[in-house]
């Protein structure tokens, strides 16, 4: 892939750069299992003010696709030949999100050693979710018969849950924007190298971990019992708020000019 330099003036450093990444949905709740790293990719533009040759803001504009998988009971509606049914079931979501992220940073340089510069940088990352899409693996656990519908009545249904008898499905690529949240801030800490081709041409080289640290997940989810079961109380699954943090480590290399 080429990298195109963009004009500068003197006291500005601008670089163009990919960034492949191993990203994770991080979560600290019993009721969720968290699956595997995921690798995916990213790119931007790095653009540093210069305040002495040691000493830079930084900023720019970052397009960062993240994933990472979790596993979780929810309660909802499924679609029978008898009618609609309420269900719980357990849902691995493989999760496929991508970023605007504006990063504000302070940088730390070296002087030039044998061609070589070092460098370092900490600060926040402001992000804005402009894709959000799973795949999904879906186990019915338990499915309801009864008049009423516990997931929205307002009196105790009288008929107990029953063992799902719905067959497993999965999908692919499912559109899920309303399940993630908008924003999402995060932690840089990045270091690497500049190693200098010719005047003020380099080549950069670094590594990135970007460290979410808000929520970036807007559903609800059915609490496990004791037992590993769905938690109901009075015929109505008892629910509680997901939570899961984007976090990733990616390798940044790019052409600084």
């Amino acid at each position: 892939m080429s990298i195109v330099g963009l004009a500068q003036e003197k006291e500005w450093k601008i670089a163009l750069h990919v960034d492949p990444n191993i990203s994770w949905m991080k979560q600290d709740n019993k009721n969720i299992e968290q699956g595997g790293n995921k690798i995916k990719f990213g790119f931007g533009m790095m653009i540093d003010k210069m305040f002495s040759d040691n000493y830079a803001f930084g900023t720019g504009i970052n397009v960062m696709h993240m994933g990472g998988e979790l596993s979780y009971l929810y309660a909802g509606n499924f679609l029978k030949d008898s009618g609609i049914t309420p269900v719980i079931a357990r849902q691995t979501r493989t999760y496929n999100l991508q970023y605007l992220e504006v990063p504000l940073t302070f940088k730390l340089r070296t002087n030039e050693i044998g061609y070589i510069t070092y460098w370092a940088q900490m600060g926040i990352g402001l992000g804005l979710n402009i894709k959000a899409k799973a795949d999904f693996e879906t186990t019915y656990v338990r499915e309801y018969i009864g008049i009423d519908n516990p997931l929205t009545a307002e009196v105790d249904p009288l008929v107990d849950w029953y063992l799902a008898d719905i067959k497993a499905s999965s999908s692919e690529d499912e559109e899920i924007k309303d399940d993630i949240n908008l924003f999402r801030t995060s932690l840089i800490v990045a270091a690497g190298i500049e190693y200098n081709l010719s005047g003020k041409t380099s080549i950069l080289a670094g590594f990135t971990f970007n460290n979410g640290f808000s929520d970036v997940l807007n559903k609800d989810g059915v609490k496990l019992n004791e037992s590993g079961n769905p938690e109901i109380f009075n015929g109505k699954p008892q629910t509680f708020e997901l939570k899961g943090f984007n976090n990733f480590v990616a390798l940044n290399v790019g052409v600084l000019f």
